[in-house]
């Protein structure tokens, strides 16, 4: 049981301490980010975007068809390649009935002026790279100069770099470097070889590629784009 004097003393207290007020917390205003920082989205620190309708998943359903990369170059302006450019002349004497007879031949030779084509070490590292990180996304990247050559070597002629693609791949990614007024930019296309159908573009801004390291980068940035592409 409480002594009078000691609960009295408790009342005290109660009555002379200050009522405390709970108040909300306020709300905390967004962070900003600083000046010159990327967008997480590029760094992967954010939660990946769904697949659903993307080009990743779209391709997987499509048993991942092969797939010939061409950088800075388009399939049109491509040098002819396997064609009846150069023409062989040959003249034909016989008898006939003891009369000598003559006659001219002129037969298409078919030859490869791809390699006349100029390649730099730059495009071709380049090259080198966007096909490494294709076949690391598991994409089928075929080699569409070897196909000319074995669809070539059958004989059949006619348009020998539109037969080969169109008999062993099914789609051509054709990646260029752009700049517009001093800012650089990759754009990307990737077509249906066969109905003409354009399946998804996509395009990566830059500052500048001066390094094998920085290729990579880009190379990375802009199939991942193309996978999260929407093709619905």
């Amino acid at each position: 049981m409480i002594k009078p004097s000691l609960f009295a003393a408790l009342m005290a207290v109660s009555i002379l301490a200050p009522a405390q007020n709970l108040s909300a917390p306020r709300a905390l205003a967004p962070i900003q980010a600083a000046p010159g920082v990327s967008d997480p989205m590029d760094t992967g620190v954010m939660a990946a975007p769904s697949d659903a309708g993307s080009l990743r998943t779209w391709y997987a359903a499509q048993r991942r068809p092969g797939v010939v990369l061409y950088f800075e170059r388009k399939l049109a302006q491509l040098p002819p390649g396997w064609r009846g450019a150069s023409r062989l002349h040959i003249e034909d004497k016989r008898l006939v009935d003891g009369k000598e007879s003559k006659r001219n031949v002129t037969v298409g030779v078919e030859h490869n002026v791809a390699s006349e084509a100029p390649t730099s070490q730059f495009a071709a590292l380049f090259q080198q790279s966007l096909q490494q990180e294709m076949k690391r996304q598991q994409l089928t990247v075929l080699d569409g100069s070897v196909l000319q050559r074995k669809h070539a070597g059958s004989g059949k002629g006619g348009d020998v770099e539109y037969a080969s693609l169109n008999a062993a791949a099914r789609f051509v990614f054709e990646v260029e470097l752009l700049n517009l007024n001093g800012n650089w930019e990759m754009v990307g296309a990737l077509k249906d070889i066969r109905s003409g159908a354009l399946v998804a573009t996509v395009n990566l801004p830059f500052d500048a590629i001066d390094s094998r390291s920085a290729m990579d980068r880009a190379s990375r940035s802009l199939i991942a784009r193309l996978l999260q592409a929407n093709v619905g």
